[in-house]
């Protein structure tokens, strides 16, 4: 299906939700509302296992928001929009999905904390920009405008790297390349070329559309939802999660080739 910012595409089980607002992909609130739409409809589609979010531009993932939109806003305006991009990134988080971002390119601001609502994010190393190879950063340079992230980039990046380490980032506003995110574990996976990263990035998709993804999905609201909590309540949500995954189709078929002794046969469900 396609937007006037985006379309998504199916492959293999894998929906792949391609950004295309140029030049930079900056968001306002037109291509929040859209991203929206387009999370609730990969969420919603049971062919979809695994989502991919990628850029159609060269050089940038989601380079921030629209500063310009912000200078004309007042306070209350402001807020609302924090707490619309706050709303939209967590129905990424919360569909039990895994969702991957694709970075060849700059994610600054919301466009990081965007990738931080995704649970893994890959990256490659350079990107060529007018024919001219650049590192690629990211970054929550918000205080360099005297605001904040308000996109969730203040606790997602917390729970990533440490709050310490979230506080000397942001305070600074500044930008890191993808190898230095890389070291923080902000980026879970690496590549040379941006061509590189979304073939690996795809086929890597396309492995985990084949597994017990119903199982998979589980396992990502009880490690999110429990992370926080105390022990015992942690310990039941691991619990009823557990309990989910035993009446799915995939865990009768996981057990059976076991000890049928042969590869499972996942479908979905």
């Amino acid at each position: 299906m396609s937007y006037n910012f985006l379309n998504i595409e199916v492959d293999e089980g894998v929906g792949i939700i391609n950004l295309n607002r140029p030049p930079a992909n900056s968001l306002n609130e037109e291509f929040t509302a859209e991203l929206g739409k387009a999370f609730d409809e990969v969420k919603n589609n049971d062919e979809i296992k695994v989502v991919i979010l990628k850029s159609n531009l060269p050089g940038f993932f989601i380079a921030g928001a629209d500063i310009k939109m912000f200078a004309q806003m007042t306070p209350e305006q402001g807020k609302q929009v924090s707490k619309d991009l706050q709303e939209v990134i967590n129905k990424l988080e919360d569909m039990e999905k895994i969702s991957i971002a694709v970075l060849s390119g700059f994610a600054l601001g919301g466009g990081l904390e965007v990738a931080l609502g995704c649970d893994f994010r890959f990256a490659c190393k350079k990107v060529k920009i007018k024919d001219k190879d650049r590192d690629v950063m990211i970054g929550l340079p918000e205080t360099n405008l005297g605001l904040l992230p308000g996109a969730g980039g203040t606790q997602r990046l917390s729970r990533v790297i440490g709050p310490k380490k979230a506080l000397f980032f942001i305070s600074q506003g500044a930008q890191m390349t993808a190898e230095e995110a890389f070291r923080l574990g902000i980026i879970e996976k690496l590549y040379d070329t941006a061509d590189e990263l979304f073939e690996e990035s795809l086929k890597f998709a396309k492995m985990l559309a084949k597994r017990a993804v119903k199982a998979i999905g589980y396992a990502k609201y009880a490690i999110y939802k429990g992370y926080n909590k105390d022990m015992p309540e942690a310990l039941a949500i691991e619990c009823e999660m557990f309990y989910k995954a035993f009446q799915t189709e995939d865990c009768k078929e996981g057990l059976n080739a076991f000890i049928e002794k042969r590869k499972p046969e996942f479908k979905g469900k």
